[in-house]
């Protein structure tokens, strides 16, 4: 190829990657959006405001903690159209009944997250539950720990389906879908 032709050829392919780097950009703008948009509707739907001080935050964990105590609603047999079940007199879990090894704070997550299921449960509401004492908690950061060990050992028992969905900048939400109609 004569110098010409790769100049031509360079300056083509430096067109298409400027190209195809601000789609990706728009894209990615795109998406952001779009999980913000999400969390203002999910927030709207459970009654708390989008943005929260750390004292708000803590508040509507107290609400909502507060409100399933009170609700003396009990844990359903099982979850995610049926696949997932939490055991609170043995405090275990079970995948398509098959028993699944976790550790006690590992279970308190679940727990939250299936007593308010279909609802987000943010880092701050799962330190109020694990943690009873304000002077206990520990860095928030313990939570991805959790969440990601619990995840990781759901995903492995299942074949690897998601039952907790992450919320971007809000928290999780295990959701509970009816289980699927069988074929007549």
């Amino acid at each position: 190829m004569s110098s010409e032709t790769l100049s031509a050829r360079l300056v083509e392919i430096e067109a298409m990657l400027d190209r195809s780097r601000r789609r990706f950009e728009e894209g990615s703008r795109l998406v952001e959006e779009a999980h913000r948009s999400l969390a203002e509707v999910q927030q709207l739907l459970i009654g708390t405001p989008v943005t929260l001080s750390p004292e708000d935050n803590e508040e509507a964990a107290s609400r909502l903690l507060a409100s399933l105590k009170a609700s003396g609603s009990e844990l359903p047999e099982t979850l995610c159209g049926g696949r997932l079940a939490v055991d609170p007199v043995q405090r275990l879990i079970r995948i398509d009944g098959h028993p699944i090894g976790i550790t006690e704070m590992e279970y308190r997550v679940l727990e939250l997250l299936a007593f308010a299921r279909n609802n987000v449960v943010t880092s701050q509401m799962l330190l109020k539950h694990l943690y009873r004492r304000a002077d206990d908690q520990p860095q928030p950061k313990i939570i991805d720990v959790f969440i990601s060990k619990l995840r990781k050992k759901l995903r492995s028992a299942s074949g690897g389906a998601e039952f907790i969905e992450t919320i971007p900048q809000r928290g999780w939400i295990l959701r509970d879908i009816e289980a699927p109609a069988t074929a007549a």
